[in-house]
């Protein structure tokens, strides 16, 4: 952290010293250009009088004209008397504009030098010299437009060096929590020697160490499943033996009871596996017409429902086309409605509504069961939990087929939630990413 902030520190040091020195370094330069040296003006002084006391005003007037345009500026000279040589000064020197700056005023008086010669006979003469206003109005424009573009450059290279390493990091650990167990920060970044550097470090050895815990997990709940499914079989083909041969009727209905428990096992192993593959799933996507499909779904949820009276409608026409896999996505909803039905029990309504919003697709499922308590909202996505409403409803789930929902949904790089209705009942919301 010290070192990080040593370098910060000494980043916007240089930035300030950058500025400072190009408005500066600017302010010598144009008052070196326009200031001419008081030897100079001493020596043209001399010539100019000289010239005149020996060749009079024409000669002046033709020598003035070349050492202007040498110095770049105008040369007034006057002799101890008052009396101008050549033209004379404006009748307001300090606030006199020329034609072409007539929106400043001019600072004629601080600008000019002023230069006593002296002819024969001791006869004094004053020259003043006033710079070219065009060239000493570029002063204040050149400096400030130096200034900014200094502060300009300097801030951009602070804040790239800052923000550019906070956004990667930023970048890396959004993929990671969406799913993504590979990404990882750029090695360019994490060999960085400050606290940056650590943190990137350190990312990256969580990353792996969080990808391999849940690899671990994953395979082991695979492998077991696979395994606990070779002793159910053997089981399935005894007790159909011991039903067959040696059964009385005393014991049928504990060996249905058996049976029925080993189905349900079955059913729990099949779901796991599921899950299993769903961390790893390649997905086949493709267009779908997300109403045709959607239609179809809720027809067959609707027949299956009809002879606990339940109603299942579709409303929203919008939108049509989505990307995603169908077999997949037909999982998640039929969990999702399956649900609904079984809690909205027998004369229950459920309503299925679509429709596009911010480029996404939305579809709601909605019941008019219970509910669920606010504080776990979040927990029937996670596998295995069943709220004490379903458990004393003995509804015969496992509470997977929500988790199953919420991974296939998170798959396709879409969202599921769930909150309760303030009419009553519960609607659970997907959010699907348009083409």
């Amino acid at each position: 952290m010290k070192n990080t902030f040593l370098r910060v520190f000494l980043v916007v040091l240089l930035s300030n010293i950058i500025v400072v020195s190009i408005g500066l370094g600017m302010v010598h330069f144009i008052q070196k250009r326009n200031q001419v040296s008081a030897d100079l003006l001493g020596d043209i002084g001399v010539q100019l009088v000289a010239g005149y006391e020996k060749f009079g005003i024409t000669s002046l007037e033709t020598e003035t004209e070349k050492a202007e345009k040498k110095l770049a500026g105008t040369i007034y000279l006057y002799q101890e008397n008052g009396r101008p040589l050549l033209k004379s000064l404006p009748r307001n020197f300090r606030e006199e504009n020329s034609p072409s700056m007539a929106s400043r005023p001019a600072a004629d008086f601080l600008h000019s030098q002023f230069i006593q010669v002296i002819g024969e006979s001791n006869v004094q003469y004053l020259l003043i010299f006033k710079p070219d206003p065009k060239i000493d109005s570029l002063a204040p424009q050149a400096v400030v437009g130096f200034s900014l573009l200094g502060l300009l450059v300097s801030s951009g290279v602070l804040a790239y060096w800052l923000l550019g390493p906070l956004l990667k990091l930023q970048r890396a650990a959004r993929s990671f929590g969406q799913g993504d167990m590979s990404a990882r920060v750029e090695n360019k970044l994490a060999r960085r020697s400050d606290a940056v550097g650590k943190l990137a470090r350190e990312f990256n050895e969580m990353a792996v160490r969080i990808e391999n815990l849940l690899s671990s997990k994953e395979r082991l709940m695979r492998d077991v499943s696979h395994e606990l499914r070779t002793p159910l079989a053997r089981i399935e083909v005894a007790l159909t033996i011991a039903e067959d041969k040696y059964a009385i009727e005393a014991q049928k209905g504990y060996l249905h009871r058996i049976r029925t428990e080993l189905h349900e096992l079955d059913e729990l192993i099949g779901q796991v596996l599921t899950l299993s593959r769903l961390e790893e799933a390649s997905l086949v996507k493709e267009k779908m017409d997300l109403q045709e499909w959607l239609t179809e779904i809720v027809d067959d949820v609707s027949f299956e429902s009809q002879l606990k009276g339940i109603r299942v409608t579709k409303i929203g026409c919008i939108p049509k086309i989505i990307l995603g896999d169908p077999l997949q996505l037909r999982h998640a909803i039929e969990n999702v409605l399956r649900n609904a039905c079984f809690y909205s029990g027998s004369g229950g309504v459920i309503e299925v509504e679509t429709e596009e919003r911010s480029g996404s697709a939305f579809i709601y499922v909605r019941d008019n069961g219970p509910g669920v308590s606010d504080d776990k909202l979040e927990k029937i996505f996670h596998a295995f939990y069943r709220s004490s409403e379903a458990r004393g409803a003995n509804s015969g789930g496992f509470g997977v087929g929500l988790t199953i929902s919420q991974r296939i949904i998170r798959a396709h790089k879409g969202s599921i939630t769930a909150c309760n209705r303030e009419v009553g009942g519960l609607e659970v919301c997907f959010q699907l990413p348009l083409v």
